[in-house]
């Protein structure tokens, strides 16, 4: 059975509020601090050029991780790596498969703009040469980088919270866009194509109203290529539960039973 939410993607889009003004860098009591150990968790979707293998895949860290899904039947393969440079080298756990033909690694190449990856993959004992290309793709997809800061918090729990975010255009330099109007985990960020449309969006960890990591409140920064902004969405911060996204089968699960598909710009609810 499946329930049809009001969440529409185009919706999700439009602004509660349009947080891009510059705000004050400084108060006398809490200065506002630039963050340096702020972890971007980037989620690249890639799908083989034989349309063999989707290639969920976390990497810009030094220990990757990725779920290699295979179309034919929709069987997930778990890895773990390391990462230096651009190069990735990817082990699968092999304890789990159930094909006759067992995945063991892949070693490869990341292009960090473009998103392609050319690979080799262990089959067996035999090696495959596999090139994997964003899943969906968009033509001049804009490049950034961030800068993060941060203000002092007024809880025991919790030394700093993230309260801006700078958007830097990777190809100018420049401040494309100033994300403001929040506070959240200072830690990391999520950079994932939430709605599958080929562009990134950002996902801050809510902590605003004396929240905690634990209560998997997000905020969500929706990117619009019509005005080439960062748009916060009002509708999927209602929901509860950090967004899984599961690209081959461009659906969105946010725990509890609380499954989505994403088909023509609208959120489908899927009871299980």
């Amino acid at each position: 059975m499946k329930i049809r939410t009001l969440l529409c993607l185009s919706l999700i889009s439009l602004p509660i509020c349009g947080h891009t003004d510059t705000i004050s860098d400084s108060s006398n009591l809490n200065p506002l601090t630039q963050l340096s150990n702020v972890r971007v968790s980037m989620q690249r979707m890639l799908q083989s050029t034989d349309d063999q293998y989707f290639l969920s895949l976390f990497a810009g860290v030094a220990n990757p991780k990725a779920t290699l899904t295979i179309l034919e039947n929709l069987d997930s393969i778990a890895l773990k790596g390391t990462q230096k440079g651009n190069d990735l080298t990817l082990n699968a756990d092999t304890t789990t498969q159930s094909n006759i033909e067992v995945l063991k690694q892949i070693t490869g190449v990341l292009d960090s703009n473009s998103g392609i990856f050319q690979t080799k993959v262990l089959i067996d004992e035999g090696w495959q040469n596999i090139q994997f290309e964003p899943a969906f793709k968009v033509e001049n997809k804009p490049l950034f980088t961030f800068k993060f800061y941060g203000v002092k918090a007024d809880t025991q729990a919790r030394e700093q919270l993230l309260t801006r975010v700078d958007v830097i255009n990777k190809t100018t330099k420049k401040v494309a866009q100033t994300l403001t109007g929040f506070s959240a985990f200072p830690n990391s960020i999520g950079y994932m194509d939430m709605n599958f449309d080929g562009y990134y969006d950002v996902i801050l960890s809510d902590l605003s109203r004396d929240r905690k990591v634990e209560d998997r409140r997000f905020i969500y920064w929706m990117y619009n290529p019509k005005i080439q902004q960062f748009q916060r969405s009002p509708q999927l911060e209602k929901i509860v539960g950090f967004p899984n996204l599961h690209g081959e089968k461009q659906q969105i699960d946010f725990g509890n039973g609380q499954l989505y598909q994403v088909k023509r710009g609208l959120l489908n609810r899927i009871s299980e």
